[in-house]
């Protein structure tokens, strides 16, 4: 769309109305415990999980976005040789 409304005014032209603003507002599907997978950013591509919601923003980051937990690598597989105090770290 073209980010304003248009009407049709007296002699059948499309003119831009004034005082209507093109707000398009999203579902809230990002909640508190939900699974997502990061995009951007040094973790894209991991898992991680929604801790808090800051829909409307905050002073800092005027803009929708969320406080998530995820995991940086994956545990090392435990392999014989690997020595106890390697196993245990």
């Amino acid at each position: 769309s073209s980010g304003f409304w248009l009407k049709r005014s007296g002699s059948g032209r499309l003119q831009p109305e004034k005082n209507k603003t093109s707000v398009a507002s999203m579902g809230k599907f990002i909640k508190a415990g939900r699974v997502v997978v990061m995009l951007q950013g040094r973790y894209a591509g991991r898992k991680a999980v929604v801790v808090k919601t800051f829909d409307d923003g905050s002073k800092a980051r005027p803009f929708g976005h969320c406080l998530v937990a995820g995991v940086d690598r994956a545990p090392l597989k435990v392999t014989r040789r690997m020595s106890k105090k390697k196993i245990t770290k």
